[in-house]
């Protein structure tokens, strides 16, 4: 469910994605960020690797808006959740990463690209609810 646009792509709430261009173009491992579509943005990291990424802003990213959004926009590499007040389903994360792709908050993002398998990366709160499963 989006959290202000009810059709694709779920449109930021300020029309723009400012904040996570802001941050790409701050990060280290960043290169060059190339924006495809709306809320669709290739991210070129130092060492080669391009990274398809769409922008979210979901109250729920889960299944249905992850074949949503490749039906949408093709194949992707990750999903940000734009929003502090917007989330993923974790059982979906765990999926996903089974395929290689990581679905993050902008700060799991951050931190994922440093590592070559980015989509493995999990928050401390996240590797808590694993251990709990």
């Amino acid at each position: 469910m989006s959290a202000h646009n009810k059709s694709f792509p779920w449109l930021s709430y300020y029309g723009h994605y400012r904040f996570f261009e802001a941050r790409m173009h701050e990060h280290s491992k960043v290169s060059n960020l190339e924006n495809i579509k709306t809320g669709l943005y290739d991210v070129h990291l130092l060492d080669g690797r391009v990274l398809r990424v769409f922008i979210c802003e979901c109250y729920a990213f889960d299944d249905a808006s992850y074949y949503e959004t490749v039906e949408n926009y093709g194949p992707v590499n990750a999903v940000i959740i734009s929003s502090s007040w917007c989330g993923y389903d974790f059982e979906m994360k765990l999926a996903k990463m089974q395929e290689k792709v990581g679905i993050f908050d902008i700060k799991g993002f951050m931190a994922a690209i440093n590592k070559s398998n980015y989509w493995d990366y999990m928050s401390e709160w996240e590797k808590k609810m694993l251990n709990r499963s």
